[in-house]
């Protein structure tokens, strides 16, 4: 039974995992001439999502808080990396999520899987203490499966996609006064690689609570529009993922 009630309530979920988040800002102080600087950091990002999916030509219309996200997910993981020198920067990120749904839909039950991997990496050169400029990859998996439970006939529906998208960037650090840091970020990419255009941006303030760890405090918003097939197979993805996030850097 593949009907236009069924194929909305996928793209829905396959659309809420991709707004669990994405990365956390880490607040590490720049690096002397003697060697590298390392931060991990586990984050959370409160996100919402907003935008449209389209599968087998039928368009879904998603608005969903991050109340919403979160009501349906199974478990999540987020860590940031990054390593620094007096003038190089190598930056990563990693999210995961597994999230499941279901909903009574036409005489019967939909029940709803998603599992997503977002990982991006970067490196970077400081052009002045405040200034570093990037250039990097992100990486998004993304499986979906939907069960129908009806009346007369039970039927399953997976969907399966991933891609790549290359980005440069520029990220700013800027000290507000002797323990805080305002950080700014923004980052386009795809360029037709992956997604015909990706973007991110954020802006946080780290507070340096002691020599290993700091607290970041920030907003951060990435839009992803990317598109794969044409007709009966068309597979879109437009959407806008934003809302604050809350991370502990540790620094060493």
């Amino acid at each position: 039974m593949r009907s236009k009630s069924l194929i909305a309530m996928l793209a829905v979920v396959v659309m809420t995992i991709a707004g669990s988040p994405a990365a956390a800002q880490s607040d590490s102080t720049q690096a002397d001439s003697d060697g590298w600087k390392f931060t991990i950091a586990p984050y959370l990002w409160a996100a919402g999502m907003d935008g449209t999916i389209t599968i087998n030509r039928i368009d879904a219309k998603v608005d969903l808080s991050f109340s919403d996200v979160l009501s349906d997910l199974d478990f999540a993981g987020m860590l940031h990396f990054d390593m620094q020198s007096e003038h190089w920067v190598v930056t990563s990120d990693l999210i995961y999520v597994d999230l499941g749904a279901d909903a009574d839909v036409l005489l019967g039950t939909g029940l709803a899987t998603v599992t997503q991997t977002l990982f991006e990496v970067a490196g970077g050169y400081r052009v002045t203490p405040i200034v570093t400029v990037l250039l990097g990859a992100r990486w998004v998996d993304l499986d979906s499966g939907l069960r129908y439970m009806g009346q007369v006939v039970e039927e399953r529906v997976d969907e399966s996609r991933s891609w790549i998208d290359p980005f440069v960037g520029v990220h700013l650090a800027i000290p507000l006064a002797k323990r805080w840091k305002l950080g700014v970020h923004g980052d386009i990419g795809g360029f037709g690689v992956g997604s015909d255009l990706a973007w991110q941006a954020y802006a946080d303030i780290g507070f340096k609570a002691s020599n290993v760890v700091s607290i970041i405090l920030g907003y951060r918003a990435i839009d992803m529009d990317y598109e794969h097939g044409s007709g009966d197979d068309l597979f879109k993805y437009d959407m806008l993922i934003s809302g604050p996030q809350l991370g502990v850097a540790f620094h060493f």
